[in-house]
């Protein structure tokens, strides 16, 4: 069966270089025996590329050098399927549209044009990031950063609810990155559980840009907007009543998933649904009770955040003041910590920039250009992906020298204690591991009461 290729996308006028969109990823080159003993020199990690990953990955097609594999997610009009990046046998997100559907629907279409836009906009640890898109005779293609942690809609029905300190935790992750993307004229408007993934180490990443305005570049400056969007649970009252708002909707529903993390419920319902009644409900502050365990501070920022006027509803950069929301983080004032929105050369892993350009058709100063404008690209792909395989391989060397170093360190003393001593009953090794395992239920109880303490 004949593979479909990837071709240069019509998306590709939404970014800075439209030369770049859309291209294959450059084969390798033929490495030429002066460049032998510089390539040697090359992480052992970037060398280990061996087909095998290939073919033990599961997919049904190829779309340029990507494998698409299972499918993670639907939607109305997209999927999201896993995918494996060939020339770095990475994993990645791959957003399949169809594109019938898209040219048929003007809205599918605009929302489809506006996301990869955004996320060229914007760079922050918080915020999935675009790898590059394709586009086949029947579908477009976007690549993104592959999120294993699934979503947090998931976590809270697995746990029914959150710690506090976790709670604490991501709403500053969640609040960095929206106060970044209103710094940069960018009104989200679509925040809930479901648009919050976890990375493998469970950390947020937003996704879903499809909903999002551009503030500035729409000429709007700080002026209002007025379209409706988002979903009705998470969507601020004066986006429900159709009046003109602004960065202001994103703050209600960080309140709404802030709420839904410490109870497991949303703060306003109606059953069966009804649209006004829902609305009547935000405006008069009818908020669904919590439970006894949550720390006043955790209630009073949270009902600031569901303020039904806009005008009292704190700003993004206000509200990161908070008191609660910086308790155990004194020395990291979520105010105060910014990021940059784009990288430096200077910032650039010169191991990776040496690897890809020795092996690469793009010359040095072409990859550079591209990254430091943040260029949804076959080069970014590539850098990014090539980036995560080297940190990752210099974890795993670390974590190795650390347990060899103290299994050196446990080998110098005798062993005292036998595990199993002679004359010791199944009986009474039972009784002592239930004792050990009742203490530590207690000790997590006493220690979850402490919500000062960092998670």
């Amino acid at each position: 069966m004949k593979m479909p290729a990837a071709v240069k996308t019509t998306l590709e006028g939404l970014v800075t270089d439209t030369n770049i969109l859309g291209r294959p990823l450059p084969e390798l080159k033929k490495k030429e025996k002066k460049k032998k003993r510089r390539d040697l020199q090359m992480p052992a990690c970037f060398r280990k590329m061996s087909q095998e990953t290939a073919k033990t990955f599961p997919h049904t097609k190829q779309v340029g050098t990507y494998l698409v594999g299972k499918m993670i997610n639907q939607g109305s009009f997209a999927k999201v399927m896993e995918g494996l990046h060939l020339p770095t046998g990475e994993k990645v997100a791959i957003k399949v549209i169809d594109k019938k559907k898209a040219q048929q629907d003007s809205y599918i279409l605009k929302n489809m044009k506006r996301e990869p836009r955004i996320q060229q906009m914007v760079k922050h640890p918080h915020i999935v990031q675009l790898y590059e898109t394709l586009e086949t005779e029947n579908s477009y293609y976007m690549v993104m950063e592959l999120c294993l942690g699934g979503d947090l809609l998931d976590k809270i029905c697995d746990q029914k609810k959150l710690d506090e300190r976790e709670v604490r935790r991501f709403t500053r992750q969640i609040m960095s990155a929206v106060g970044h993307l209103h710094h940069h004229g960018i009104v989200h408007r679509d925040l809930k559980v479901e648009n919050f993934l976890l990375d493998e180490n469970n950390n947020i990443k937003i996704v879903d840009f499809g909903l999002s305005n551009i503030m500035k570049l729409e000429g709007l400056s700080q002026e209002l907007l007025n379209t409706q969007c988002g979903s009705p649970a998470y969507a601020a009252p004066e986006l429900v009543a159709h009046k003109k708002y602004g960065p202001k909707v994103d703050v209600w529903s960080i309140g709404v998933s802030m709420f839904a993390m410490l109870t497991g419920t949303l703060p306003f319902t109606v059953e069966p649904f009804n649209i006004k009644q829902l609305h009547q409900k935000m405006v008069n502050g009818e908020i669904s009770s919590v439970p006894d365990d949550i720390s006043s501070g955790a209630v009073h920022f949270m009902h600031s955040l569901l303020e039904p006027d806009p005008a009292k509803r704190p700003a993004i950069k206000e509200a990161m003041k908070d008191k609660w929301l910086n308790e155990g983080w004194n020395r990291k004032p979520l105010s105060s910590i910014t990021y940059k929105n784009r990288l430096h050369p200077e910032d650039l892993n010169s191991t990776v920039l040496n690897y890809m350009a020795n092996t690469m058709e793009p010359g040095l100063s072409e990859i550079i250009s591209v990254l430091i404008n943040n260029k949804p690209s076959s080069i970014m792909a590539s850098y990014s992906l090539l980036l995560k395989k080297l940190v990752k391989s210099q974890r795993e060397h670390k974590n190795l020298k650390k347990n060899h170093m103290l299994s050196r360190h446990d080998n110098k003393f005798p062993k005292t204690m036998n595990p199993n001593p002679e004359g010791e009953t199944r009986s009474l090794q039972e009784t002592k591991a239930a004792t050990l395992g009742a203490f530590k239920k207690v000790m997590t109880r006493l220690f979850s009461l402490h919500n000062t303490q960092q998670c």
